[in-house]
């Protein structure tokens, strides 16, 4: 016979803003932890066939066992996608619930109290310069209370395809890393959306159709790992005179150069909850990455790194920030989200002065 859920959680589904996540801590301790399991790995892989191959169990069986937990708890966990499946509201809690779980199982003499670090009294999280600079560091307050006895090292690159892993305790790539060693999940989607700025749109008017596109400047982000190819393909192998004014491996640097009226830029879709100064173009590109956390297996029990990627996983709650969610929102309805709630908290930080 199916649980009733608690009449918060029934709430939560109807739409009531009020989360209590106690409710379902609860909840989860009298599900079957192989159930649960099951779900952890569909909700980190984003498919049931990715999962597959991390679970080691046969795709009927994961699919047997979310069925199980939704007719146990009486409501719907995962929701399909585009590109496979994501958690609905209380999937995502419950799947945090099952971390919680999945730590609390560790014995003492298992976790111990130290700290496997690359490198003694310091946690490293290695990631690219557009994600550090623009989205991590002004949320790094909320981490340091965690770590009061360490020093967090945020790396950053500009090579998207380099493999850090040995340099990092914590790092965050655009693809799943392959090295068996590595303790790998995936963290977010990163969409990107056409931004201008103001002057600019003024002067040249917005880009309505990919037919005017050789009419527009436009400033690129290049370096390794980034495809370029896009461009080329839309325009052609030659360039228009002066179709591309600024080209910089630099995430912020090509922010910059879009404030300044140098051209059109594909920019992370989250650039709109960052700054006013930088405007989003109705007209969308289909560009968007799959976002990884990946850590070092023998540093699993570390209370510093569990304490990082708890951090990373509240810094890119689709939940909270619409723009790291599986489907495409336009920037431009960032503000209707979640029936108005969603806000630039970052507002100002990038912005000119004046």
């Amino acid at each position: 016979m199916a649980s009733k859920l608690p009449a918060a959680i029934q709430n939560q589904e109807r739409g009531v803003p009020s989360w209590n996540t106690s409710h379902v801590r609860t909840l989860a301790r009298d599900l079957d932890w192989d159930d649960l399991r099951a779900l952890l790995h569909v909700v980190d892989q984003g498919s049931f066939r990715a999962a597959v191959e991390t679970s080691r169990l046969a795709l009927n069986t994961l699919r047997r066992r979310i069925e199980r937990l939704e007719n146990r708890i009486g409501t719907e966990l995962l929701r399909r996608s585009r590109s496979g499946v994501v958690p609905t509201d209380i999937g995502q809690m419950l799947a945090r619930a099952a971390r919680e779980m999945a730590g609390a199982t560790i014995s003492a003499d298992e976790a111990g109290n130290a700290n496997v670090l690359i490198n003694p009294g310091e946690l490293t999280i290695g990631c690219t310069e557009g994600l550090g600079t623009m989205w991590l560091t002004p949320r790094l307050n909320d981490l340091l209370p965690q770590l009061p006895k360490l020093t967090v090292s945020l790396q950053l690159d500009y090579d998207v395809s380099r493999d850090r892993s040995d340099d990092v305790d914590v790092g965050i790539a655009f693809g799943a890393p392959q090295r068996p060693d590595l303790v790998r999940a995936r963290l977010a989607t990163v969409h990107y959306a056409l931004f201008a700025s103001d002057d600019y749109l003024k002067q040249h008017g917005e880009l309505k159709a990919l037919s005017e596109i050789r009419d527009h400047r436009f400033v690129e982000q290049s370096g390794p790992g980034y495809n370029s190819s896009l461009i080329k393909f839309l325009v052609g192998a030659e360039l228009p005179e002066g179709f591309m004014p600024i080209r910089s491996n630099s995430a912020l640097a090509a922010y910059w150069a879009v404030v300044n009226g140098a051209g059109i830029a594909a920019l992370p879709t989250y650039t709109r909850a960052l700054s006013k100064h930088v405007i989003p173009l109705a007209l969308t590109l289909p560009i968007r990455f799959d976002l990884w956390l990946y850590y070092h297996v023998e540093a699993r029990h570390s209370p510093a790194v569990r304490a990082t990627v708890d951090w990373l996983r509240a810094a890119f709650d689709p939940i909270q920030y619409p723009w790291f969610a599986d489907h495409f929102v336009h920037p431009r309805d960032f503000a209707r989200e979640k029936d108005g709630k969603v806000v630039p908290l970052f507002e100002g930080l990038l912005d000119p002065k004046g």
